[in-house]
């Protein structure tokens, strides 16, 4: 595959960006293969086999599992031994099906004999060996630490051995892309060739990706031949859309009243949550992350009635009416809905006289008069990070600080870069996010082993309690055991992470997921989406079509 590379070599002012992604798009000094694809796009008589889309900036365009890709890339140009379907359900991609031993210790994959990458050789148990091994090695962007040994045997079959019972491990399985052993380098981003329906022909940095369909794809054909990724900001995206020049474009909340000739608002229900990360422990020690030595800790969201009063006392609704014009669901955990989510966490919101009276149990009282509460001679004032790239977490910020004034709780909102925020979040609060199709990120950002590990566990968080639950979880050998431990650490009747218990972090909403698209694109079934809003969109891309 010859996939031409061009280098970003000046950096625009945002609104002069805007327009020549306009200019761009209409074809002023555009790359030709683009401006084929949009005049089929507008062409009613040609037969539709091309898209053109902007959904974000698809995580830079790393197409290396080591480097950190997005489920964009994975589900779009590499294989999976396993896939999740519209219906959440575990299925075979690469491997035909799957054998999980009673112990829960030896996982046997048995492969597809057609699956080829997009070179023509064929995807071997070796490749997925080599894959899984070097991942391992890394020990970054995926933790393999409990993988005992991976062999391969008869019958081109991949058998995964684990040190011990590993429930989330299909997860795991579901975004580890299989690269091949034979052409893996430090390079592989700039010509990765991968297993999966497409194929990436042209990358040109934080402007445009092209992708062409894999004529060596085992799976069904899709539709749609080509997809060109335009990577533009949101309201550029939205100005493409008005424009005639994209046939689907991510929308936030802020801009789905907008109307566009052609195109209808498509909402997904999601778990993509947003919360408040709050300090568990005093101000003056010390930690990690992402391999940075930090300072931790703080000695206002330490105290458990500031967190549980801001639990009970935000108004959720209020919140998602401000932030998301309404787009959006309450959230009181990370994982609302889903079959491992303890719904007794579910509290009445909004209820100021109760965060007072939590406050006031506590030792805060409001003994000046001047609207904030004080303990010890210590107001409730802190700092909360906001990602100022991220204009609803900004809302949500401002809301949230308006809010917590009314129970005498002061917020500073602080807008700054992810890694300012990785650098100085553990002694503030921090807009936090996420929410996934598995319930691994309850053990990884509640869990006290996950404390200095990368950006987990920010609260640096710890209950004896919760981490025997959590570990129960983990190593159960069955998904029915493993729930039961995942609803206890939210909450047992005593204890838990939830807002009802520790409150480490305090979940508010779930974000719909927005796109405008082309009235004629048929987008097939789609699943609850997760954390990162194209990941979900793609996983059944073979399955979308053109209405006539």
């Amino acid at each position: 595959m010859n996939m031409k590379r061009k280098k970003q070599i000046w950096t625009l002012p945002y609104g002069v960006w805007v327009v020549c992604a306009l200019l761009f798009l209409a074809g002023c000094g555009s790359d030709s293969k683009v401006q084929e694809s949009l005049s089929a796009s507008q062409n009613p008589s040609t037969i539709k086999t091309d898209l053109v889309l902007a959904v974000g900036k698809m995580d830079g365009g790393q197409f290396d599992p080591k480097k950190g890709w997005g489920m964009t890339q994975i589900r779009l140009t590499h294989s999976s031994l396993l896939a999740i379907d519209s219906d959440l359900n575990f299925i075979g991609d690469l491997a035909k099906s799957y054998n999980i031993s009673e112990d829960g210790l030896t996982w046997t994959f048995p492969l597809r004999e057609e699956a080829k990458f997009s070179n023509g050789e064929q995807v071997s148990a070796e490749d997925v060996k080599f894959t899984y091994e070097m991942l391992k090695e890394d020990g970054i962007k995926f933790d393999l630490s409990f993988v005992k040994q991976i062999e391969v045997t008869e019958g081109n079959t991949v058998v995964i051995r684990l040190n011990e019972p590993r429930s989330t491990f299909v997860s795991q399985l579901t975004e580890i892309g299989i690269v091949p052993k034979a052409h893996y380098d430090d390079q592989y981003s700039q010509n990765p060739i991968g297993s999966g329906p497409y194929k990436v022909v042209q990358y040109d940095d934080g402007q445009q990706v092209i992708l062409e369909y894999n004529p060596y794809w085992y799976g069904k054909e899709p539709q749609f031949k080509k997809l060109t990724f335009l990577l533009l900001a949101e309201d550029a995206s939205l100005a493409a859309a008005k424009a005639g020049q994209a046939d689907i474009v991510y929308v936030p909340p802020t801009f789905a009243n907008q109307k566009v000739d052609g195109m209808t608002l498509r909402t997904y229900e999601s778990i993509d949550s947003r919360g408040i990360m709050m300090p568990t422990v005093p101000s003056g020690g010390k930690g990690m992350t992402n391999g940075n030595e930090v300072n931790i800790g703080n000695d206002v969201t330490s105290d458990l009635a500031i967190r549980q009063a801001l639990n009970i006392g935000l108004d959720r609704q209020k919140l998602l009416d401000v932030a998301l014009d309404g787009h959006g669901k309450k959230a009181f955990c990370l994982c609302d809905n889903m079959p491992w989510f303890n719904e007794k966490t579910i509290v009445e919101d909004g209820d100021i006289q109760s965060a007072q009276k939590i406050l006031a149990e506590g030792g805060w009282v409001d003994t000046n008069k001047d609207g904030v509460v004080e303990k010890n001679g210590r107001k409730a004032e802190f700092d909360m990070y906001f990602s100022s790239s991220d204009q609803l977490r900004s809302d949500l910020a401002l809301a949230v600080a308006d809010q917590a004034k009314e129970f005498g709780i002061k917020i500073n909102t602080i807008g700054a870069t992810w890694d300012e925020i990785y650098l100085k979040g553990k002694t503030a609060a921090v807009v936090w996010g996420g929410g996934r199709h598995h319930p691994h990120q309850l053990f990884s950002m509640n869990s006290s082993e996950r404390m200095n590990n990368g950006i987990d566990n920010m609260s640096n968080y710890r209950n004896p309690k919760v981490d025997e639950y959590l570990k129960k979880a983990l190593n159960a050998t069955s998904q029915e055991e493993a729930n039961k431990y995942w609803k206890l650490a939210q909450w047992d009747g005593t204890t838990g992470f939830s807002g009802k218990g520790d409150a480490p972090i305090v979940w508010l909403m779930r974000v719909d997921h927005l796109y405008l698209a082309n009235e004629k694109l048929n987008l097939g079934k789609q699943p609850v989406h997760s954390h990162g809003h194209e990941w979900a969109l793609f996983g059944n891309v073979t399955e979308w079509s053109w209405d006539k």
